[in-house]
């Protein structure tokens, strides 16, 4: 169980935890020459019940405030330190209100320096120690008098802090590790080691993890759990992880980094949240209030946007995007802490909703009612009201990132939350039944509009999709399977659409059609059917091509159109003509009796098309003609 101090400066946590465990946590020259805690300090020690309680102590001065918060974002247990002499004091109450705002419930309150003190005194400062706790998530936090100096109550304190860990929850954990970075250091012979707190998942030696927001990836070399050597960690660990890479040294990492399992996790520069404001601010919080943010071990910059009013009054909650003046690695149900623009005091804090939030439209009714319908816990949730609120669709790999699941966490959730899968695209049944009926429709009022034209490329029919739609090409083959299309040449187009031809090339079609059925596996040349109709060659050709646009005729050649019908004969004459599925030229002249130089033409148009493969004099039969009938018994 990892166990966190919280107070104001001078109330004696650093004692504290020393009386517990007999460790120094004050590590630095600099906090033993001053009595006075800069940074976070460790201690460990193996408790009664065979487990073992890590302590994370944490500096109380308001200067250091930031190296507090970098201690308490994934602790299991609050241990708020409260001097009897002193009473409750202003960074005892803020140090609180953080507690309050990262929901930690599970705590206790030492009442120490109880030995300078008389008993009415203790009794004095219990009551208002019960009464600042009564509206926060520690209102039913054990108040345990100590002295650190007499030994007094501390033993009761320690057989508590088992107790509670042996309760502990240590089912197995969801989700991809993450390690929120607090300290970085080399050690001679081992290389870099990375410490800090273990959110989600679990990692074992030789695992590939990423180091973000640089991207660098890395490989795990060992681990230590509470200060112990061990082959794995996970949530609730307080984690020493020594990693190898070529590319890193010590100056490229910082506190605030993560290490994560997941290595398309990006990074975010703004974000939606539900934020409370302190009860105890005396002013609104307003639209594009300049703030800190703190997000588990990282600090940066940024403003404030509100999403319904123009301003957060003091206890208000509400919904707000958060921009960023860098980059930061999120998911939902992170906590956050917000402190004023001279980090003074918290103001705020809330839980991260959407890690990747729109820069347009996020104060939209709908968005606004969208980000009210998602839980900060419960992904299953989460995952319905995001594929319900999706008309196109979501991304299956940045869902997994905005709720931090593996791929077969994922998977499972989907079980219980039904969609339709198309590549990396999830989208609701009923989304995708809406936008089948809306294309249709359009590619319906399409054909009306268009009688002469015969269909529509793949980008044409995009266009008719609506803005945001990432799956066209799979979908257009999901209603081609369902015959909701129909292929026809290189275009699509609706079933039982027949393009129609203008009057004036239907007009010729009607003279060259007889011409071309006479004998259909040898129509005549170009120059041909134009003289034996009386017409100028290229009035012809400009109306064949029209034909050829319909897929009334077929071109293999450059002088002759064919009948589609005939071309469907030659192909099958094919196997006619082959001897062991090869064939000569010679052969397929004399079963087809279209002379050789035809003969030499329609088999280059079949090689051309896959149909043939010519191999020295002869031709290898790639694609046996398939009558329709069969083709269709075949499905």
């Amino acid at each position: 169980m990892i166990i966190a101090t919280a107070g104001h400066v001078d109330h004696g946590k650093t004692k504290l935890v020393h009386a517990l465990t007999g460790i120094e946590t004050d590590r630095l020259e600099e906090e033993r020459n001053r009595g006075l805690t800069i940074d976070l300090g460790f201690a460990y020690i193996d408790d009664e019940l065979g487990g073992r309680l890590g302590f994370i102590d944490v500096p109380g001065h308001i200067k250091f405030i930031n190296n507090m918060l970098a201690g308490v974002g994934a602790i299991d247990f609050a241990l708020l330190v409260i001097a009897a002499d002193d009473g409750p004091m202003p960074q005892t109450v803020e140090h609180l209100a953080i507690l309050d705002q990262l929901g930690i419930a599970l705590g206790a309150v030492a009442l120490t320096k109880i030995d300078r003190v008389d008993s009415e005194r203790v009794t004095q400062v219990g009551q208002q120690i019960t009464d600042l706790l009564a509206p926060t998530s520690l209102r039913e936090a054990t108040i345990y008098p100590v002295s650190s100096l007499t030994g007094e109550g501390i033993e009761d304190l320690k057989t508590t802090l088992c107790l509670t860990a042996a309760e502990l929850d240590t089912a197995a954990p969801d989700g991809h590790f993450r390690l929120a970075i607090d300290r970085c250091f080399t050690v001679k012979g081992s290389g870099l080691v990375v410490t800090g707190s273990v959110f989600s998942g679990a990692v074992s030696e030789g695992d590939a993890l990423t180091l973000v927001p640089l991207g660098e990836s890395v490989r795990v070399r060992s681990i230590h759990t509470q200060n112990q050597p061990a082959t794995r960690a996970q949530k609730g660990d307080r984690c020493a992880i020594n990693i190898a890479t070529h590319n890193l040294s010590r100056e490229h990492v910082s506190r605030g980094n993560w290490l994560t399992s997941n290595a398309q996790h990006l990074p975010t520069n703004r974000f939606d949240v539900r934020i409370r404001v302190l009860a105890s601010e005396t002013r609104p919080l307003r639209h594009w209030t300049p703030v800190h943010i703190h997000s588990a071990a990282n600090h940066i910059h940024g403003r404030l946007a509100t999403l319904q009013a123009s301003r957060f009054e003091p206890g208000e909650t509400g919904f707000a995007q958060l921009v960023c003046s860098e980059a930061i690695n999120l998911c939902m149900g992170d906590r956050i802490i917000l402190r004023d623009q001279g980090a003074n005091r918290t103001i705020a804090g809330g839980v991260v909703l959407d890690p990747f939030s729109p820069a347009r439209g996020r104060n939209r009714p709908e968005r606004v009612a969208y980000l009210a319908q998602l839980s900060s816990r419960d992904p299953q949730h989460n995952l319905t009201v995001m594929l319900a609120s999706a008309p196109t669709g979501i991304n299956r790999t940045r869902t997994c990132d905005r709720l931090n699941l593996r791929d077969h966490e994922l998977e499972s959730y989907l079980t219980l939350t039904p969609s339709c899968s198309f590549s990396e695209t999830l989208i609701e049944p009923v989304h995708l039944e809406q936008l089948i009926l809306e294309l249709l429709q359009k590619l319906d009022d399409w054909h009306r509009d268009n009688p002469h034209s015969k269909g529509l490329s793949r980008n044409q029919i995009a266009h008719f999709l609506a803005r945001g739609v990432n799956f066209v090409d799979e979908l257009i083959d999901h209603l081609v399977a369902n015959e909701e299309l129909i292929k026809s040449g290189n275009v699509l187009q609706r079933p039982g659409f027949s393009a129609q031809l203008p009057p004036d090339v239907l007009k010729v079609w009607e003279k060259v059609e007889p011409l071309l059925s006479r004998e259909p596996t040898r129509p005549p040349v170009l120059h041909e059917v134009a003289s034996q109709l009386g017409l100028p060659p290229k009035q012809i050709e400009k109306a064949l091509r029209e034909c050829l646009a319909k897929g009334l005729v077929v071109r293999p050649v450059a002088n002759r159109y064919f009948l589609p019908v005939a071309m469907d004969e030659l192909h099958q004459l094919l196997s006619r003509a082959a001897d062991q599925g090869q064939l000569t030229v010679k052969q397929y002249r004399d079963v087809t009796g279209i002379g050789r130089n035809l003969a030499i033409e329609i088999l280059e148009y079949f090689d051309g098309r896959g149909i043939t493969q010519r191999q020295g004099d002869q031709r290898k039969i790639i694609k046996p003609f398939i009558p329709p009938a069969a083709a269709t018994n075949q499905e």
